[in-house]
């Protein structure tokens, strides 16, 4: 199992086709245009907060009053 893993990588590091080295370059692109649209998309780590009475309307349910 490990050998099949290590010669994937290393597949993957070494391509021997052009049509391979194409392929690891276009993967390479979206890796690095995902990586850069999350860092501008959620830059600390913060999530939208919603809070249960918006959550409820959303839904379709309606809030329980105390």
């Amino acid at each position: 199992m490990m050998a099949s893993i290590a010669a994937f990588l290393a597949a993957g590091m070494r391509p021997r086709t052009p049509l391979a080295k194409a392929i690891v370059l276009v993967l390479v692109i979206k890796l690095i245009g995902i990586a850069g649209m999350r860092m501008f998309l959620f830059p600390d780590h913060d999530r939208p907060v919603v809070d249960a009475a918006a959550m409820a309307r959303v839904i379709g349910v309606s809030p329980s009053l105390p």
